[in-house]
């Protein structure tokens, strides 16, 4: 019998969802012998997708592409929300995809079959196949055990979440203000919020979820998560990229090198994230006010629904910002080496919007947080970071979700300078051991990873 042979189908155009599950590709392949064919579709695609894909091919290991034709999807609502955008494409891909896996199967038989969470429709394809399939879950375990629940809030709670004025119970989380559960399912009336649900309630049909977090992080949501009603679950990350797949930005790192250690707070809001030109004005004077050394990566501002790529700095900060702050600040356009920076002895705290892949190297490089979430499930990650985890310093938002200098400036000294900023960072530290430890031989995450690749290959299948 030759290796065994998982085919999996990324969701390749939402890059947060596409790395970590590249890392996970390369682990099955290096550390288990695995053949992987990845079913790879160019729909919403990016000049990013293919650099990754290229460096997996270039990798040495036993990865293969098969790519299925294009779909086009019918953006028939004027405000269409990707969970709708990427569910109906899925169900467009669908025939592809069974091709896809059938021709593989005839050629090199294929022991079981995952893909994104977000492609649940793909269930009923492994059925009719009698493929055992699993679900990449590349957000946190607590975002899992309240998705597993959701079916039953619902059918609890009949008012739109967005209009709720109280705490939601879910096992293994602490309360979760409404309002701060992830933003496609604030409106009932939304189809983002019957897709987001429908996917929920598919989730018991799968083989297996592989999450991507380890045991020691989210110990009460993984218990939560460790019953006869949940498919089993296997805690498998960090899957972060090596700092010698990202690339380097000099000339930041050596302005980092000639700081003091632990005090530099590094601002970023992700590759999606952008604040209006007011919100970037309150920002930069609650960075100056607060004294503290900052490395900020700003990308453009937000308009109305769009957004707006600048391309001089100082046309985005408020006038003579750069003067002022010019021996303690260092303001970046777009982009910047977040893993380098996050690792770097004189970065002592980060500012982010708290999506999952941020949090995840922040826990990994010990560094604690300001949470100040945009999107998706951002805000519900923020309370786990500050109420269960404890690694986070909160930030208070008016009911728009604006951030006042004041608030800024409070949160950034609390934070670099004040005994709950200590303790975070104290924490963080245990939290950075921990992270080491799950991924050392005997680890958490090393187990889990060991037992999914036993169960990957446990099934001889014979497609229909």
């Amino acid at each position: 019998m030759g290796n065994p042979h998982v085919a999996i189908f990324p969701l390749s155009g939402a890059m947060g969802h596409l790395l970590p599950l590249v890392q996970f590709v390369k682990q099955l392949c290096s550390l288990h012998g695995f053949s992987i064919t990845l079913i790879i579709s160019k729909w919403r695609w990016t000049s990013q997708q293919p650099a990754v894909l290229q460096l997996l091919a270039s990798s040495g290991l036993d990865i293969r592409f098969k790519e299925i034709p294009d779909v086009i999807v019918d953006e028939d609502e004027a405000d269409m929300k990707i969970e709708t955008l990427i569910s109906k494409f899925v169900l467009k891909a669908k025939p592809h995809i069974e091709d896809a896996l059938q021709s593989l199967h005839s050629s090199s038989p294929i022991s079981a079959f995952v893909t994104d969470f977000f492609c649940t429709d793909l269930l009923n394809v492994g059925a009719k196949l009698n493929l055992p399939t699993y679900l990449f879950f590349s957000a946190s375990a607590s975002l899992l055990s309240f998705m597993m629940h959701l079916p039953t809030l619902v059918s609890e709670i009949e008012v739109s979440f967005k209009d709720a004025d109280f705490d939601v119970e879910v096992p293994g989380l602490p309360p979760i203000p409404a309002r701060d559960l992830p933003t496609p399912i604030q409106d009932r009336s939304k189809s983002a919020f019957k897709w987001f649900v429908y996917h929920s309630s598919r989730f018991k049909e799968a083989s297996g979820i592989l999450i991507n977090t380890f045991a020691e992080l989210e110990e009460e949501a993984i218990k939560a998560l460790s019953t006869p009603a949940t498919p089993p679950i296997y805690p498998i990350g960090p899957l972060l990229l090596p700092e010698s797949d990202t690339p380097d930005e000099s000339s930041c790192l050596k302005w980092l090198d000639e700081q003091p250690p632990s005090s530099v707070l590094f601002v970023s809001f992700g590759s999606a994230g952008v604040l209006s030109r007011e919100q970037i004005t309150d920002l930069a004077i609650g960075l100056e006010a607060s004294g503290h050394r900052f490395l900020w990566v700003l990308r453009g501002y937000k308009s109305g629904d769009s957004s707006s790529l600048e391309t001089d700095i100082s046309q985005l900060l408020p006038e003579g910002f750069e003067s002022r702050t010019w021996d303690r600040g260092l303001v970046l356009l777009n982009w910047a080496p977040q893993v380098p920076i996050l690792s770097h002895p004189c970065t002592g705290g980060f500012l982010s919007h708290c999506g999952w892949n941020s949090t995840l190297e922040s826990v990994c490089h010990g560094v604690p947080m300001i949470t100040w979430p945009l999107f998706a499930e951002q805000a519900m990650n923020k309370v786990i970071l500050v109420k269960q985890i404890k690694v986070a310093i909160d930030l208070k938002m008016d009911q728009k979700g604006f951030v006042k200098r004041e608030e800024v400036e409070r949160a950034v000294r609390k934070l670099m300078e004040g005994e709950e900023g200590r303790m975070a960072r104290k924490k963080m530290k245990e939290l950075k051991e921990k992270a080491k430890m799950a991924v050392m031989e005997g680890g958490s995450t090393i187990k889990a990873t060991a037992r999914v690749a036993a169960d990957l290959s446990a099934s001889t299948i014979n497609v229909m």
